[in-house]
């Protein structure tokens, strides 16, 4: 029979995880409908079909910290980029018949929300995102904004109405450099295998990012030497039933181990460890891909470091 002492601290977590999912999820709605009131003032803008979603960790509930940003993308619909060139002849014959060429572009978009924010507030690009700065603003305090165009990778395209593609966002870093991200994919996946994991996948996640604090402060591993989207992207490749054995509160510990082991064991599949977001392969030389050499770093590193388990709010 379970011990009376150990379930009242587990029921308190996951109390304290649901209070935590209500609260981002109440500012993610804040940030929103800050944004669109924003935007709407904007005779640029007016007319143009674009989408707003949240991505990051408050969003995916594996945020560590109680005041990290609210990630935002703005993404504008049309036009859009894509893999066109990817189809079929007769695939790029019926994207030709459904879609014409539009002069809008990721630049043209960025400028008109620059603009439409400069109304407001004072609005930079910072290196990926655009930074509101609003003195005495939670709003300027709190949110990043990806301003994306949609972006379509293309498998087929049968008949001119129908089509067949994934879902990503297409924009370009302070360096001018083209990136694609799939972030309702990774947000869809990651949620799917929690609800599989019983929660342990998240939770996994979460010590990782607090583990890999200690590691930095250590100086085990230099600072910002692992992203927390590539620390979430190896632990998804963690098989369920990994998760699924473990006793509460070791997760990390089993997932680690299932990581080390496959990196150490069997290096050809840990090299091929896809994204989160079930599209792209982790390590490459893309943008936000790495080498599979510095995530076995990571991991041997993560191995050596403890958990040290949630800091209670103040």
């Amino acid at each position: 029979m379970p011990s009376a002492l150990t379930r009242p601290p587990l029921a308190g977590k996951e109390d304290a995880a649901a209070r935590s999912g209500q609260l981002d999820a109440f500012l993610l709605a804040w940030a929103e409908g800050t944004l669109r009131e924003a935007l709407c003032r904007s005779p640029q803008l007016d007319g143009r079909l674009y989408e707003i979603f949240g991505q990051g960790s408050r969003v995916n509930n594996t945020s560590v910290d109680h005041g990290s940003d609210i990630d935002l993308v703005l993404m504008v619909r049309m036009p859009f980029k894509s893999n066109v060139e990817a189809l079929d002849q007769r695939g790029l014959g019926n994207f030709r018949k459904r879609y014409h060429a539009d002069p809008y572009d990721w630049d043209d978009f960025r400028d008109d929300v620059l603009a439409a924010l400069g109304e407001s507030y004072v609005a930079r690009m910072g290196r990926r995102c655009v930074n509101v700065h609003a003195p005495d603003s939670l709003f300027g305090e709190m949110v990043d904004i990806l301003v994306a165009t949609e972006y379509r990778l293309y498998s087929a395209f049968p008949e001119p109405g129908v089509e067949v593609y994934e879902q990503g966002v297409f924009f370009r870093d302070h360096n001018g450099q083209s990136i694609v991200n799939f972030p309702k994919q990774h947000r869809r996946n990651g949620d799917q295998k929690d609800l599989r994991t019983g929660g342990r996948f998240k939770g996994a996640v979460r010590a990782a990012k607090r583990a890999r604090r200690l590691a930095e402060r250590e100086r085990m591993i230099a600072e910002g030497g692992a992203p927390s989207y590539l620390l979430e992207c190896l632990l998804y490749n963690v098989p369920d039933e990994v998760y699924q054995m473990s006793s509460p509160g070791e997760e990390y510990r089993g997932a680690v181990e299932w990581l080390r082991w496959c990196h150490r064991e069997d290096p050809a599949s840990f090299a091929e460890l896809q994204c989160q977001n079930g599209v792209n392969q982790l390590f490459g030389k893309g943008p936000d891909q790495w080498e599979a050499c510095t995530a076995a770093t990571i991991v041997e590193v993560l191995r050596e470091v403890r958990d040290p388990g949630p800091v209670a709010a103040p």
